[in-house]
């Protein structure tokens, strides 16, 4: 049995976190760290965009590479379900449309939306592999809608545009992104409290939103030892990137993903522990 506190930096995903699940059945205690606040950037203009003409019927494949995103598409396409009479309508032309993601997370999620034919996953880890399956299977002349966020990697557009010459490829911002103001306090008040384990894991995602965080790892000479008394807190990180941001932090990851997903990640701390 472990009871050890595992604090996971990132939003919890919807409508399940695969991190959360399988933790709890390794008898960890996870608990998240929301350091993003994400909203529409205007959900009428999206839904707009989903029932018009040009992505109805001119646009047959989409690329989503951002849970986020597919999270809002989720929460519009069921919103034009329930629309009017012609939403179920609308609502299955949208589904057949072929998408192409990154990873097995935003995979799975888009398979649950009701998408049939989804493309890349877990076979396209980053947005370079994405960008050369696409270029294997379309053609430049292809219409493609890209939805993301205001900010995004410009990996994908500049290889399909600049290097694969895709001419109609077509970048729709659907929601925006903010860091939140009281991540250290909720940080603080995790490691001070509310746990018996003597020790525990703090596991980043991601460098975008730990700023705080990693500064006031830093303002303490770089040690975590020092948090709630005599626990010893370790470091893990989902994946070589966000380990180079940690290492050029300061601070020295314990375990590192073999690759970006639940199973990998909870596999090296289970082994380090």
């Amino acid at each position: 049995m472990s009871n050890k506190t595992v604090i996971l930096l990132k939003n919890p995903s919807t409508p399940t976190d695969p991190y959360h699940e399988l933790l709890l059945t390794k008898s960890y205690i996870p608990q998240f760290i929301p350091l993003l606040h994400h909203t529409h950037k205007d959900k009428a203009q999206t839904m707009a965009y989903l029932k018009s003409k040009e992505f109805i019927d001119d646009t047959n494949y989409f690329i989503i590479t951002s849970q986020r995103a597919v999270e809002m598409l989720r929460e519009c396409i069921d919103e034009i379900k329930l629309e009017n009479e012609n939403g179920h309508g609308i609502q299955q032309k949208i589904l057949t449309k072929v998408g192409y993601t990154v990873g097995p997370a935003t995979h799975k999620i888009l398979r649950e939306v009701g998408f049939v034919n989804v493309r890349g996953g877990i076979d396209a880890g980053n947005g370079s592999k994405l960008a050369d399956l696409i270029m294997d299977e379309l053609t430049p002349n292809t219409k493609i809608a890209f939805f993301t966020g205001e900010v995004r990697k410009d990996i994908i557009p500049r290889k399909l545009v600049d290097v694969g010459k895709f001419t109609q490829f077509e970048e729709f911002v659907m929601y925006r992104t903010c860091e939140r103001n009281d991540i250290v306090d909720k940080f603080n008040a995790i490691v001070n409290g509310g746990s018996d384990s003597l020790d525990g894991w703090i596991v980043f995602f991601s460098p975008q939103g730990t700023r705080d965080i990693v500064q006031y790892l830093k303002s303490r000479n770089g040690s975590i030892d020092e948090f709630a008394g005599s626990r010893r807190w370790k470091l893990a990180s989902i994946g070589p990137t966000t380990e180079e941001y940690l290492l050029s932090s300061g601070l020295i990851p314990d375990v590192v993903a073999a690759k970006p997903d639940a199973t990998s990640l909870i596999h090296g701390i289970l082994k380090c522990d």
